[in-house]
């Protein structure tokens, strides 16, 4: 009796694993990413859709707001465009989107602006993967850990120096680098930059976004795709 409900169990458990597995290798289904960037963002979430996309197909689509050609109007681009252009991008769509969400950083635009577009877009059920003051932070945060609030100036004389270590692009941090996902990975650690990123947002949780400095949700979205860029 006792081995006959031993191997009940074992095939139970052998089941449960299977479907694990099986759950495991279910395809994304269908990302639409709407960055505010031109190239950096843009760029970077490349890397990770050519993953992604040669294991399950074309599931991810990365939009950025200049090539789709939209008009921004008033005193220029911000960030509350951005959430009204993914909310009409995601109504038009032929084939809904699982998953959408807005990247966009604080950088010059206002508080007001800012957390209006956070709202916004969540309110919109988008999810938002913000950095405060820009992406730049999350580049740095796979190097190092930084809790003290700088300019986008001095984000980059980081990243320059952390290509200096590891002789990147002639010692030089450029928004145009096509392979800036592969380059963080294969010199930095997405792992700890995660890590770090949660640990900032530990240093800030009581206070609206905009005066979170620095800051960033990248690791949400990030999280989220890990499985997925698992071979």
């Amino acid at each position: 009796m006792n081995n006959l409900s031993d191997q009940l169990f074992k095939k139970r458990q052998g089941k449960k694993i299977k479907r694990a597995e099986f759950i495991k290798n279910i395809a994304p289904y269908r990302y639409l990413i709407v960055c505010e960037g031109e190239k950096t963002e843009p760029y970077y979430f490349e890397g990770i859709k050519k993953i992604i996309n040669e294991k399950y197909g074309n599931k991810i689509v990365v939009k950025n707001i200049k090539t789709e050609r939209i008009e921004i109007y008033g005193t220029g681009r911000n960030t509350e465009n951005l959430v009204q252009y993914t909310i009409d991008k995601r109504r038009r769509a032929e084939i809904p989107y699982g998953n959408v969400w807005c990247v966009f950083d604080k950088d010059s635009f206002s508080d007001h602006q800012f957390n209006n577009a956070i709202v916004m877009a969540e309110s919109n059920n988008i999810k938002v993967a913000w950095s405060n003051e820009a992406i730049e932070l999350w580049f740095i945060l796979h190097f190092e850990y930084l809790n003290s609030g700088i300019s986008r100036e001095k984000y980059i004389k980081k990243l320059n120096s952390c290509f200096s270590n590891y002789n990147i692009n002639n010692g030089k941090y450029e928004k145009n680098i096509v392979n800036i996902y592969d380059v963080l990975t294969k010199y930095g650690d997405i792992k700890l930059a995660i890590k770090y990123a949660k640990m900032l947002k530990k240093e800030h949780s009581n206070i609206t976004p905009s005066l979170r400095n620095p800051s960033t949700e990248l690791y949400k979205l990030i999280e989220e795709l890990m499985d997925y860029l698992k071979k």
